[in-house]
């Protein structure tokens, strides 16, 4: 059969597009790929071995194999369409009924819940399912689809008096050797069971093993391919729930759990469908209670997503938020309570992890008007508080204080569990009393232990009267009030009447007092206040206005009259202590409370150059900074104290010694307090260094540092001290920041208005300038240059150190794009950023202040077209403000498409290039830059950056503000030239030169086009 080869070839091609699916096809395809490439191959001669050469097969023995794979194909055809047939859906139908005549697979149900378990190879998802079927809480009914032959594992687990149940499917893996299989499998099992929108959900694995971030195994690759399998878009599942695998080896990857993370926030949404990702706050390595957590957590998620989507509103995406639905699926609340109870019961050895999160959701799942309410409360607290008892968390102490508290105010007066619920809260509350010595904790335990003294009858009030003479006791010891110790003693007494010698409960009470005589004896006790007309309410009031003001002072500060560094709790007592404790009790006015309270922890701040061997937090800790020898950074610490002392102040802060710099959470939060703290101070300290006399304070390296600009803007006084601790200029001035002269040299110090300078407000107004004025200054730390502005700007950002100084600027503008949508910011002229090419690598830009060009002439008003002005009014005034996602900067801008680019001039070093750029409505510019450009159209645009809160207000009648703008838009502007990429996206390029473009004509104004750019 005489044939040519190409044609063949092309012929065998098209076969392959069709016949992929069998392995015929497939192994042909490849065989022919072998006989064309090597008689393809150029008439050559070459050695592969030594004496040893190849010779090209002969045209008749070519054409005889390609006869012969002709012959195969055709068989491989036979075979495509038989399977065509059998995947058919009527003829699956039939032959399910003929070779399987009672069908035990009946079609997902529109009430079940369906969890599909997808996850790469390696991932555990046989394992995971394998493990979900050996509770012996459930019955498993283990189905596969006889119509595949890559097999489907379904599980199906019913409730209990219920029509639903869960199904678990076990889905193949994608983006494999066979990847066609699994589709196909895939599909068929779709087409044949899930023909209804029901409740679905995704649990991912993820095996710690391999890397979150490699193409393989990458989240979002497989569920998008997963989610093409679905023959309709509304029917793919919207929640998934990541789950962590691996083995005791792989829990030492702590950073493969970030990664993990990581890359399920940066997840993207997948067409009209979000993926609402959780991740299992566990590793599974194969218990059956963690893949029953796991796998619960997903079915609560899809009851509470599919309550808020038939309500019209979603759940914000990679948040965990209690569910709020009145009528929670009562079957899997039924199989939850269930699982936990079996899990309870059983001894073996079961993660106390995964016995709290099915605790949890057994909790959320049970409305708060069901009888089981409480217990499932109480429950949850329980395993919360044997936690706590090994591991010692905080949270989880603060959680079931909480939980316990609810259980106790839900339970009616007359239920027996409520002694038992008081009790418990008890404990905890003494549990945390003791580690923090709050005195809201004491305080809540004495009502506690009042409200148990009130619900007992006398002959078992024993133990309850000597549980509150200890909590009495407890509160003198803080608050050192009397009457407290003689009630103490009075409740002992009474406690010990209640019961004969040898009785146990008289031997509590007989000890009790003895605690309580022998602090009276004690010579602590003088020292306490005579005042029996104090009580407890007046304390509480006191001390929540002392938890409010503390909340906006640092943590810790130095107390100037003993030179110790006090945290919170010392602060406390140090009040507690002093003579202005003993006056707010007599007070009876909130507001005459929180003003002596204020006017006691006043405190100053100081704002300074570092030097050398500046003292640290632990080389003053637990000492007084009075009794240390030392010079430099200790000396300027001690003359700082002793300063604020004489001027009346008790309290003092510095950022050498009052933060643990080895605490990132510690530093984070003083770096985002740090400007409220200088505001708050009553006053700041400036000490410099290197000014020895009046006439050098311009010159202060304190002007160059970039941390120095916010504690100048935001203490409200200020007093500067040269390099002796004398005052500078006049001494008899209280406050800098309102001396005339002096504001007058900080102002040409600072090139900081006088507005801003004694009346700064946080915020986004007049971005540019603020920016000008930090591109003076400079950091020790790179990074620092933009984290010291955060309170400049009133911006919450998290502080990383480690990244890059271009990161760092460039989320802190990119946040206040998106806040204020200041496209003066992109006025710059420089290195472009790494981050964004319309933001500049550091802020050296910025130094050149934005200046309003004035137009040479203005257009005659009777030429312009009014009719096309208002159109673009109206399309300016729709445009949204700029703002920045993902690094990506949606720009409102005036669009000149450029016509033609031509180089006029050339330098070889350094490379230089002047061009003659003609572009829409401007007048040909020239334009000098490092950047090489192509010639020609099509490529480039110059846009013209809009600010639509520049429009002055138009009622439709009055066309002034319509004449105001063709005046705005007349002038001369700064324009971008923003190269075109694909998929609609542009980059800014000639960043080194100032582009000033005029518009040519200005009766073309309204013909200008506006449009949102999408700039990278």
């Amino acid at each position: 059969m005489e044939r040519e080869p190409l044609l063949l070839q092309q012929e065998l091609v098209d076969a392959r597009k069709h016949l992929y699916e069998t392995f015929a096809g497939h192994a042909l395809y490849l065989q022919f790929q072998k006989l064309s490439r090597e008689e393809l191959q150029p008439n050559r001669q070459f050695w592969r071995f030594a004496g040893r050469r190849q010779v090209r097969k002969p045209m008749e023995q070519f054409q005889a194999e390609c006869e012969h794979i002709e012959t195969q194909l055709r068989k491989a055809r036979k075979e495509r369409r038989r399977l065509q047939m059998q995947h058919h859906p009527y003829w699956r139908r039939w032959s399910c009924l003929l070779f399987n005549p009672n069908p035990s697979i009946p079609e997902v149900r529109e009430n079940d819940f369906v969890i599909f378990v997808v996850g790469p190879t390696g991932a555990g998802k046989s394992w995971f399912t394998k493990m979900l079927s050996r509770s012996g809480a459930i019955q498993v009914e283990e189905i596969r689809h006889p119509c595949t032959k890559w097999h489907v594992r379904e599980s199906r687990y019913t409730f209990k008096n219920s029509t639903s149940g869960i199904l678990v499917v076990d889905t193949p893996s994608f983006h494999t050797d066979y990847d066609f299989y699994a589709k196909n499998a895939m599909s068929s099992w779709m087409e044949s069971r899930f023909t209804k929108k029901c409740r679905s959900g995704i649990l991912f694995l993820h095996a710690l093993a391999k890397d979150p971030r490699d193409l393989d195994v990458l989240m979002q690759r497989h569920l998008d391919t997963f989610a093409t399998i679905f023959p309709k878009r509304s029917m793919v599942p919207s929640c998934v729930y990541v789950v962590p695998t691996g083995n005791s080896a792989d829990l030492e990857r702590g950073q493969r759990l970030s990664e993990l993370g990581s890359v399920v926030k940066t997840s993207h949404p997948n067409g009209d469908r979000n993926w609402h990702a959780s991740i299992f706050p566990g590793v599974f390595q194969g218990q059956t209670e963690m893949a029953w957590s796991a796998a619960l957590l997903l079915l609560k998620d899809i009851v509470e997503t599919r309550a808020n989507e038939f309500s019209g509103s979603r759940r914000t995406s990679f948040k965990y938020n209690p569910p709020k639905i009145s009528n929670s699926h009562p079957g899997l609340k039924d199989f939850t309570d269930l699982l936990f109870e079996r899990f309870n019961e059983e001894a073996m050895n079961r993660s106390l992890n995964a016995k709290i999160i099915l605790g949890r959701v057994a909790r959320d799942l049970t409305p708060t008007s069901h009888p089981g309410h409480v217990s499932a409360l109480i429950a949850c607290a329980d395993l919360l508080s044997e936690r706590f008892e090994k591991e010692e968390r905080k949270a989880d102490l603060d959680e079931v204080i909480a939980l316990r508290r609810t259980a106790w105010a839900t339970l009616p007066a007359h239920d027996p569990r409520g002694r038992e619920s008081l009790a418990a809260l008890d404990i905890s509350l003494h549990k945390r009393f003791r580690r923090e010595e709050s005195v809201k904790d004491l305080q809540e335990i004495l009502t506690l232990r009042r409200t148990m003294v009130e619900c007992t009858s006398p002959p078992d009030c024993c133990k309850p009267l000597v549980h509150l003479a200890n909590a009495l006791h407890e509160r003198f010891r803080v608050l050192r009030q009397k009457s407290d110790l003689e009630e103490a003693i009075e409740l002992a007494n009474a406690a010990m009447a209640l019961n004969l010698p040898h009785h146990p409960d008289r031997a509590l009470a007989r000890e009790c007092l003895v605690h309580c005589l022998a602090t009276k004896l004690a010579k602590g006790v003088t020292r306490g206040t005579s005042t029996s007309n104090r009580h407890s309410s007046d304390v509480r009031v006191i001390m929540d206005i002392f938890s409010e003001i503390a909340a906006d002072i640092p943590p810790r500060l130095l107390h100037t009259p003993t030179g110790t560094l006090c945290g919170r709790d010392a602060q406390l007592s140090h009040f507690l202590n002093s003579p202005e404790f003993t006056e707010l009790c007599s007070l009876k006015s909130p507001s005459e409370i929180r003003e002596k309270l204020s006017f006691f922890f006043r405190f100053t701040m100081l704002s300074h150059r570092w030097g050398v061997g500046e003292p640290l937090l632990r080389d003053i800790e637990g000492k007084g900074i009075y009794d240390l020898e030392g010079t430099g950074g200790l000396a300027k610490l001690q003359q700082f104290c002793h300063l604020s002392l004489t001027r009346g102040f008790s309290w003092a802060w510095s950022d050498t010694c009052c933060i643990d710099k080895d605490s990132s959470v510690e530093l984070q939060e003083a770096i985002g307090s740090m400007f409220s703290w200088y505001h708050r101070s009553s006053l700041t300290i400036v000490y410099l260094a290197d000014v020895a006399d009046t006439g050098s304070l311009a010159d202060s390296v304190w002007f160059k540092r970039g941390w120095t600009l916010q504690e100048l803007l935001a203490s409200k006084t200020v007093l500067f001290y040269m390099q002796d601790w004398s005052p500078y200029m006049n001494s008899d001035v209280t406050n800098h920041k309102i001396d005339p002269a002096m504001v007058e040299v900080l102002c040409k110090a600072t090139q900081i208005s006088r507005r801003h300078l004694t009346n700064f407000d946080p915020g986004m107004e007049d971005s540019r300038s603020r920016l000008c004025w930090a591109s003076h200054r400079r950091t020790t730390r790179p990074e620092d240059m933009a984290y010291c502005l955060f309170g400049i700007f009133k911006v919450q950002l998290p502080i990383l150190y480690g990244e890059t100084a271009e990161d760092a600027l460039g989320r802190l503008l990119a946040e206040v794009i998106s806040r204020s949508g200041d496209v003066l910011v992109l006025d710059w002229v420089g290195k472009q950023s790494s981050f964004n090419s319309c933001f500049p690598a550091n802020l050296v830009p910025y130094q050149t202040r934005h200046t309003q060009l004035i137009s040479s002439g203005t257009a005659k008003r009777e030429d312009l077209d009014l009719e096309m002005a208002r159109k673009l009014y109206n399309n300016l005034s729709r445009l949204p403000l700029a703002r920045c996602v993902h690094r990506r900067i949606a720009l409102p801008s005036i669009i000149h498409q450029v016509t033609a680019v031509t180089v006029k001039a050339s330098l070889a070093s350094p490379p230089r290039y002047t061009y003659q750029i003609h572009a829409s409505q401007l007048t040909p510019l020239e334009v000098t830059s490092s950047v090489r450009l192509d010639e020609g159209a099509g490529k480039y645009v110059l846009v013209r950056p809009w600010y639509p809160r520049l429009l002055r207000p138009w009622n439709g009648s009055d066309d002034d503000a319509i004449r105001n703008l063709l005046e705005q838009l007349g002038r001369p502007f700064n324009a971008l030239l923003l190269e075109r990429l694909l998929h609609n996206e542009f980059k800014r390029i000639a960043c080194d030169c100032t582009i000033t473009a005029c518009v040519q004509d200005p009766a073309s104004i309204p013909d200008s086009k506006a449009l949102t750019l999408e700039v990278v």
